[in-house]
């Protein structure tokens, strides 16, 4: 039971434990100030991935010499996948219709809900009106931030352009090809991940032997739902407590947004059983994936076709050639600017940008005893992103220049005239330690109401560069 859990706990890890108590009150935040002086993340899925999700449902080689259902079963026994489920953006708000089923969840979670989360803090949502008023025929407040407009402003999320998973359903009479007459989809979203209900529906439509999502669905349960802690798969990040926080990532590298999965079932003749000679029950084997869709260089949406593969070999390195084209489903104008760094999606990436709006969101709650410090106002409290300072460095080059820069997206926009500030780089190549890429810099600074703490939050773009060597380019780091 919980009381000899923490009995254990304490025996073992006294210090540990002493901390974890404290965890988040005014003695947490001290002890913070003292031995902490930087938080750095790097390529950092604070709103998670669905690729660790695809790996649960069908099955992700990643390159290794076995098939995808072969690496499943293996991934099915990673509890951690779930700890990099997708969050649904509209967790981060405190306009959500159903004020009722926050209350309830948090009850169930023995957590806070989002409007008591956010007693010390604004609401993201707050500060959206205040910007917008300041905006005219020759001003836009939004121009140096789309990340931030995208998120406050049209509050795009996992399955705004196009669905994150998707079912697709044939039903067919037992002579009928493929297409088939009658067809429906079912289309899950962040939140459905959330809650389990994508596990359950699969477990439902794939009648698979040991029922493996369902088992996964018990495991979310166990390790998320009913544990001792709270359960951080239903809540949006906030920014650390910490001196200085730094979020680095790679951009405009094609990244898997979403998957479309296929089932055709058909109608079995009076001859046919569901069961097998043995009397055993039949079943339908893995889920198939049908479509990948890709977000790539400046937020452009392609969908994939996956080839049915006819050997072990080209299972594995898919020799068959892949059908791809753009995705024209849904309102792809509200899609992003940027696609992600290969492993993590975009949206999840620039959930970072809300963290500079930190101190902004701490000076205009109302909810607070502590009086202001002095100078703790750094900028206009009626617009949140004034406090923000925005910087760009040209590819290859060496000195940053105010401004967020020309819209990448625009081909007339390439910073052609950076080429002649391009130095030794040592390589020219996104793979090399030594590679200067294009970075955009965001910074902010405030000052901690109850402390006196003076902190920084810097998030910086790299363009071009993928996820794993975001950790290898000294180059970022030092941009901070």
């Amino acid at each position: 039971d919980d009381e000899t859990n923490s009995a254990g706990s304490t025996r073992k890890y006294p210090k540990l434990w002493e901390l974890a108590k404290m965890e988040g009150d005014s003695q947490w935040i001290d002890w913070l100030g003292k031995h902490v002086w930087t938080y750095v993340g790097l390529a950092a899925p604070l709103l998670g991935a669905p690729g660790p999700l695809r790996s649960v449902l069908s099955g992700e080689n990643m390159g290794l010499p076995f098939t995808d259902e072969e690496a499943r079963i293996l991934e099915l026994s990673f509890g951690s996948t779930s700890s990099v489920n997708p969050i649904p953006t509209k967790m981060g708000f405190c306009d959500d219709p159903d004020d009722r089923e926050d209350s309830r969840r948090a009850k169930r979670n023995k957590s806070k809900s989002r409007k008591e989360q956010n007693r010390n803090l604004a609401c993201l949502d707050e500060l959206v009106s205040d910007i917008e008023a300041r905006a005219n025929e020759t001003y836009n407040p939004w121009q140096d931030y789309p990340a931030l407009r995208l998120l406050l402003k049209d509050r795009v999320d996992y399955d705004s352009a196009f669905p994150m998973i998707r079912v697709e359903r044939e039903f067919c009479d037992e002579s009928e090809k493929s297409p088939c007459a009658n067809q429906t989809a079912i289309d899950f979203s962040a939140q459905d991940v959330m809650n389990g209900n994508i596990f359950d529906q699969f477990s439902n439509i794939w009648k698979e032997e040991k029922d493996p999502l369902g088992v996964k669905l018990e495991q979310l349960q166990d390790s998320w739902w009913k544990g001792n802690v709270p359960n951080m798969l239903e809540s949006t990040p906030e920014r650390p407590h910490i001196k200085h926080v730094v979020m680095a990532y790679g951009t405009d590298v094609p990244t898997e947004a979403g998957y479309i999965y296929k089932k055709i079932d058909r109608k079995p003749n009076r001859s046919n059983n569901t069961t097998s000679v043995e009397g055993k029950e039949a079943f339908d084997g893995v889920p198939e994936m049908h479509k990948v869709i890709w977000e790539e260089k400046h937020g452009r949406i392609i969908e994939e076709s996956m080839p049915e593969p006819s050997t072990f070999t080209e299972s594995i390195l898919f020799k068959k050639k892949q059908t791809r084209r753009p995705f024209n489903s849904g309102d792809s104008s509200l899609w992003l600017h940027h696609s992600g760094d290969g492993t993590i999606p975009y949206l999840s990436l620039m959930w970072a940008h809300t963290w500079l709006l930190h101190a902004t969101r701490a000076m205009r709650s109302t909810n607070h005893t502590m009086p202001m410090l002095e100078g703790e106002r750094i900028s206009n409290p009626h617009n949140a992103l004034d406090s923000i300072k925005v910087s760009h460095r040209p590819k290859g080059g060496n000195d940053w220049i105010q401004g967020y820069g020309a819209d990448p997206r625009v081909d007339e926009n390439y910073d052609y005239s950076s080429r002649s500030n391009i130095g030794d780089t040592g390589t020219s190549h996104p793979h090399g330690t030594k590679y200067k890429p294009k970075m955009v810099r965001f910074q902010s600074e405030g000052k901690s109401r109850s402390t006196g703490m003076e902190y920084t939050t810097t998030v910086i773009e790299a363009i071009g560069v993928e996820h794993k060597e975001t950790t290898r380019n000294y180059d970022i780091l030092a941009a901070a």
